[in-house]
């Protein structure tokens, strides 16, 4: 019984620590994304990018990378919050 509180506990602490990365990152990610908007070319600029004669400012290119590593450290996140939340309502109906 002692070795399957020891994991319950380890189950919640990685389910809380990886909310924590996958806020950080999408915190990121929307910092990212603004700044992106702001400095995406317009006019002659954006018209020189499209014939590369010029190149994209290198936020605009990093942004959608940023999401995507957003998106999966949520996707992560979650999949480690219901899998502790199961187990705990596994342990708990189990339990006599």
């Amino acid at each position: 019984m002692q070795n399957q509180e020891q994991i319950e506990k380890v189950h919640e602490k990685v389910a809380k620590r990886a909310e924590d990365i996958a806020m950080t990152a999408t915190i990121i990610s929307a910092i990212v994304g603004i700044c992106a908007t702001y400095a995406e070319p317009s006019g002659f600029y954006a018209i020189g990018v499209a014939l590369g004669l010029a190149s994209e400012p290198f936020i605009v290119t990093v942004a959608p990378i940023i999401a995507s590593v957003a998106t999966v450290t949520g996707v992560i996140s979650s999949s480690a919050y219901f899998y502790s939340k199961w187990k705990n309502h596994k342990q708990n109906t189990d339990t006599p």
